[in-house]
């Protein structure tokens, strides 16, 4: 009998560690961009549609994040804008229609947040990302089960990513937001 319990003790501590699966809230979960316009204004988007999910893991060992966005999902509400960011000029939404973002190294800070290293697919091109995650909050008390709540961002270039820019086309630099939830899946 006591060697059963010896036998099944590594079981229980493992699943105390154990990694944890979040799927993003579509609906509480945005990615939204900014980008300098003739050199001094900004304009901003966001999309709409996306799927995803992380895996929290204290260890950071399994820790990883996946986004895909649907690009013919952007909402601006400027139309001209709107019509000029899903052409060719842009993001080219008919012939590359996901955006994705998959990071896979991850290191916890003591503040509540984390640093996120990965790869950006956009416009037919994948380059190495960080991903700044300023808050990190986790909690049971949701009427869905456990969840967490994020405010993360980065900051690419257009360039990077075969994207023209200019004074006309807006600046080379894009800020990147993801804001959002996600519910501990069962």
């Amino acid at each position: 009998m006591r060697s059963a319990v010896w036998l099944l003790l590594p079981l229980v501590v493992l699943q105390a560690q154990a990694a944890e699966l979040y799927r993003l809230d579509s609906a509480n979960t945005r990615v939204s961009f900014g980008v300098r316009v003739l050199g001094v204004s900004w304009f901003s988007a966001q999309f709409a549609i996306l799927s995803g999910e992380f895996v929290r893991d204290r260890r950071a060992a399994a820790s990883h994040l996946e986004v895909t966005v649907r690009t013919d999902s952007l909402a601006c509400d400027n139309p001209w804008w709107k019509a000029r960011l899903l052409s060719p000029v842009w993001f080219d939404a008919k012939r590359y229609p996901l955006i994705s973002l998959h990071a896979d190294k991850v290191r916890f800070d003591d503040d509540g947040g984390a640093t996120l290293e990965g790869q950006l697919s956009l416009h037919g091109h994948t380059r190495s990302v960080v991903l700044i995650v300023s808050r990190w909050i986790c909690t049971d008390r949701s009427l869905t089960g456990e969840s967490c709540s994020f405010d993360a961002h980065t900051r690419i270039k257009r360039s990077d990513y075969g994207l023209p820019h200019g004074f006309w086309e807006g600046g080379d630099e894009v800020d990147i937001a993801i804001r959002g939830a996600a519910v501990r899946a069962v």
